[in-house]
């Protein structure tokens, strides 16, 4: 597999499909922890090969194929790394699918690239989740983040390494509470209500949040924060197809 390396100088594996001409480009933006070669950047890829679309997913730095590197990273340049393949590699229009954490980045992505994002699919979607683990930081934990600059965390779906400079930049990016997100484009938040990690209620809260009057919220009774069920392949196949007027 092909590395792409970023300004940054991280180096990540990388797969890139141009789309056909008056196609869109897909932009997968997988999770915190997390990789872009799983099932759902799989269904994603289907999609674009039967349709013609573009598709255009990559490791975050220090996450699957440079993940020895994780807690050199944070999220600042998570999302420059996203808006360098947005400015650099990608030409015309792109859908941004983004899970979990990559959903709060397909909304900045929305935000910060207007005339290019033009539409945005959230799996499990977690605008603004290193609120929640602000939140839940114990005093040892804390103890932990000023003398280590690191601690752990875990809950019935995943175990995570949270660093310091992760959440200092991600709180730098997150989202208003107090007014609605800049975001016009098109925008599907499919959530699963067995989710360990986020609220299903959240992606009502996040719907509302969207300037954009084209929002659509899909719950998944039976499906878990990663989405990786057959059920969820098809929704997300289902918006892909029905996102954008193509």
């Amino acid at each position: 597999m092909s590395k792409y390396t970023f300004k940054s100088s991280f180096a990540t594996e990388f797969e890139y499909i141009p789309p056909k001409i008056n196609c869109p480009t897909v932009l997968y933006l997988h999770g915190f922890c997390s990789d872009c070669w799983g099932k759902k950047p799989e269904t994603v890829k289907a999609f674009c090969v039967e349709r013609g679309w573009g598709l255009f997913r990559f490791d975050y730095a220090g996450h699957g194929s440079d993940r020895e590197n994780f807690e050199k990273a944070d999220f600042e340049i998570w999302k420059n790394q996203m808006l360098e393949v947005i400015d650099q590699t990608i030409k015309g229009d792109i859908v941004c699918v983004g899970s979990s954490m990559g959903g709060w980045l397909s909304l900045l992505a929305a935000i910060e690239r207007p005339q290019r994002v033009k539409g945005v699919i959230g799996l499990a979607a977690a605008p603004n989740f290193v609120r929640h683990f602000a939140s839940l930081v114990t005093p040892e934990q804390q103890r932990q983040l000023q003398d280590e600059g690191r601690f752990s965390y875990g809950n019935a779906d995943f175990s995570y390494v949270i660093t310091k400079r992760f959440i200092d930049t991600a709180m730098e990016n997150c989202l208003p509470e107090d007014q609605s997100w800049p975001v016009l484009c098109p925008v599907h938040l499919i959530q699963g209500m067995r989710d360990a990690s986020l609220p299903w209620q959240s992606a009502l809260d996040f719907a509302a949040s969207i300037a954009s009057e084209q929002v659509e919220v899909k719950l998944l009774k039976a499906s878990n924060h990663r989405l990786n069920d057959d059920v969820a392949a098809a929704e997300l196949y289902n918006s892909l197809a029905n996102i954008v007027n193509i």
